[in-house]
């Protein structure tokens, strides 16, 4: 959220009564789960800072895309089936590892 449209909502909400200003996005948690080795971990999404497992994120309600720099690769969660694709590029070709997650509420 930009910070002149944050001012013009703090405006408003001053101005009108009864106006609620909208939360900001609570951190998410999904357990995710490799799906060959059973191997599992939590992935934490903040939606306000826009990362994923600490790393830039792309954020839509459809998914959630990161790149992880460190170990290379990239992340793209499939937010409406819990399926998270995990693709890694080399000179021989590469390789993708499969996951399911589901948000823990």
């Amino acid at each position: 959220m930009n910070a002149i449209r944050l001012t013009m909502m703090v405006a408003y909400a001053l101005l009108v009564p009864g106006t609620v200003l909208p939360a900001q996005a609570a951190e998410l948690t999904f357990h995710c789960v490799n799906q060959a080795s059973h191997v599992s971990w939590m992935l934490k999404v903040d939606p306000a800072k826009s990362t994923a497992d600490g790393f830039p994120a792309t954020i839509s309600t459809a998914s959630i895309a990161w790149r992880d720099p460190v170990r290379g690769g990239n992340y793209l969660l499939d937010r409406a089936s819990g399926a998270l694709t995990f693709s890694n590029a080399s000179s021989m070709g590469g390789y993708m590892l499969f996951h399911r997650c589901q948000q823990v509420k």
